[in-house]
Formats: C-alpha cells, sequence, structure tokens
C-alpha cells in the first residue's frame, strides 16, 4: 500500500494580510489556503480570532483523505518572538504585545505550534523548498508593510542572542531620520517598506503633485488597507507616472544601501528578496541590486547572487508549516 503522505499548517501573519495553508510536506506544495486583510486596528483579540477563522478555512477547503497526516501548524508573525514560549511579544505592524499564540492555537486544534518571525520563516521555506535550495549560508529579506530578513546559516536559521537577529529594516541608514513604527529614527524600514512608500505618495499629491494612481489609492485606502497595492505601483510605473517612479526609485535605493551593508558585514552566499512589491515592482528590484553593487565592497559586489524569492506570496506559510513539522521530528527531505 502507498504511504500516506504527511501534511502541517503553515500561518503567515502579516501586517496587511493574514494566510494560512496546508502544505504537502513532501514538496512544498500549497495544497488549499485562505486569506483576508489582517485588521490590526481592530486589537488583538480580533487578530487572534482571524488567525483561527483562515486556519479553520485553510483546512476545511484542503479536504484531506481521512489516512492523511496532518502533524503540527507553524506561524510566522511581523514581530518580535519568544520561540520557546510560543508568544508575539512586539510587533508593531499587528497591534500585538505578549499575545500566546501558540497556546491559543494548540487550545483550538490540539497540535504542536511553533511561532517564530515571519521572514524567519519565509527564509526556511525558501531554504527548503525555494530560490535557497543550494546555499547553506544566506539571507533573506522581505519587503512588505515592514522590512524583515532572515539569516539562514550552516542550513539552521541563526537567530542571535534575544532571538531577534535579522532586523535589517531597523538597522539605521539617515540619523536622526524619519520615524519608525519600532519608536526609532532612521531605520530602513521608515524609508524603503511600501509602507514607507505609501506614505510619500500621498504626502506629496497632498502637496498638489499628481499622478495617475490618486483614484485607486485613495479608494484602497477608505476600503481599510494601509497600503497601496503592489499592483496599483507596478501599473503606474509601466504608465510612467513621474510621481510613483520618482518614490520607488528613491526606496529602492536606500534598500539598496541596506543591501549592501548586509553584503559588507554579513558577505552571505546569497541574498534572497522577497514580498509582494518586489515581485511586482521591476523597478524597486533592480535599482535595488543595482545600488547595492555599487556601495557594496569589491568582492562582494562583483560575486555574491540577489535574487528573487522563488516561492512568491507562499515563502512564509510553507516555511513555518515545515518548522512545524521539524519540531516534532519530522524529517523534510526536500534538500536531498
Amino acid at each position: 500500500m502507498p504511504k500516506s503522505k504527511t501534511y502541517a499548517l503553515g500561518i503567515d501573519l502579516g501586517g496587511t494580510k493574514t494566510l494560512a495553508a496546508v502544505v504537502d510536506l513532501s514538496d512544498g506544495s500549497v495544497v488549499a489556503s485562505a486569506r483576508k486583510r489582517t485588521r490590526a486596528e481592530r486589537g488583538q483579540d480580533f487578530v487572534s480570532q482571524r488567525t483561527i477563522e483562515l486556519a479553520t478555512a485553510a483546512l476545511t477547503a484542503a479536504k484531506l483523505p481521512e489516512d492523511a497526516e496532518l502533524v503540527a501548524i507553524g506561524v510566522g508573525a511581523a514581530g518580535q518572538i519568544d520561540r520557546k514560549a510560543g508568544v508575539v511579544l512586539d510587533a508593531p505592524n499587528l497591534g500585538v504585545r505578549n499575545m500566546p499564540l501558540g497556546n491559543i492555537l494548540n487550545k483550538r486544534f490540539g497540535l504542536p505550534v511553533v511561532v517564530g518571525n515571519d521572514v524567519e520563516v519565509a527564509a526556511m521555506g525558501e531554504y527548503l523548498y525555494g530560490a535557497g535550495r543550494g546555499y547553506n549560508n544566506f539571507v533573506c529579506i522581505f519587503v512588505g508593510t515592514g522590512i524583515g530578513s532572515g539569516i539562514v546559516q550552516n542550513g539552521q536559521m541563526y537567530t542571535g542572542l534575544t532571538g531577534t537577529a535579522g532586523e535589517v529594516g531597523h538597522v539605521t541608514i539617515q540619523a536622526g531620520g524619519r520615524i519608525c513604527g519600532c519608536g526609532s529614527r532612521g531605520c530602513l524600514e521608515a524609508y524603503a517598506s511600501r509602507t514607507a512608500i505609501t506614505k510619500a505618495i500621498l504626502a506629496e499629491m497632498h502637496h498638489g503633485r499628481s499622478s495617475i494612481l490618486a483614484d485607486d489609492a485613495l479608494g484602497q485606502l477608505k476600503e481599510g488597507d494601509t497600503v497601496i497595492r503592489s499592483g496599483i505601483i507596478a501599473n503606474a510605473i509601466q504608465q510612467k507616472d513621474e510621481l510613483v517612479t520618482e518614490i520607488v526609485t528613491e526606496a529602492a535605493n536606500f534598500l539598496g544601501y541596506g543591501l549592501g551593508s548586509v553584503m559588507n558585514f554579513y558577505n552571505p552566499e546569497c541574498i534572497i528578496l522577497g514580498g509582494g512589491v518586489i515581485e511586482a515592482v521591476d523597478l524597486l528590484f533592480e535599482t535595488a541590486v543595482y545600488r547595492a553593487r555599487n556601495v557594496a565592497l569589491s568582492a562582494s559586489a562583483k560575486k555574491t547572487p540577489i535574487v528573487r524569492a522563488k516561492l512568491g506570496d507562499f515563502s512564509g506559510v510553507v516555511g513555518a508549516a515545515a518548522l512545524g513539522a521539524m519540531s516534532t521530528g519530522y524529517k523534510v527531505n526536500s534538500k536531498d
């Protein structure tokens, strides 16, 4: 008889959207998924209930066979995490502090739960099933509501002394600069995230600059979104919108300074860039790579591959599912 397949549930809890998916661990494929806006402004209880709602929807949609084995739940949350306790300690983009998400999900679903940083788990997804295959030491940087990164070192996640290694979005790139969601000033996230791009575009329009995306962007924000969608930004650039092109180019150059600093300090085998705006907006990706190679030291500038994430929107849920499964002793063989 053929061996029954093994699955895990992965959850990507981001500042803009929450995505849950049932993942086939044999190849990292997504069997079924469910997503909605996170709605961080509605408070911590709402965020936890929305997470449960989407997890339930993904499991229902998967229609797994009776002999299927669902081994664990993995979560990637946009913030600082106590991994041992499964607690989201501080997540400014989620409006969450000290949320015991591991316990909440364990009580609801009766499965082992692992909670990690959202980009950390995305990096593991890319390592096991995506653009990170073939590399044992790399940095994965995702540009979204904020900017986060995960470090894979010798095939394992490197989390540092306090579990916060890889917070490249909070590297200071301009002393005394723009205020960041973390409370500091001059962070990369305040200049190159989709939130930063949105704020800059809206500020310029408020001061009289025109843009073809004005109606679409303002309509979207009135619906409750906090950032302009990547597709709207990409369309404006394609139509040669001067304002959007200017703002995205500026953000891309700042991102490139951050990437160049990573290359100089850590000298990784590869840098993987992900997030919806990286996928959709070629100008952002290409300008950031160009700037990084101009500011990095010559040896790393020439040799370090900088590539897009292969798993796209599913990097986080696939990596979260894999980490959850591995915590139970399950061996992921996708690298073999």
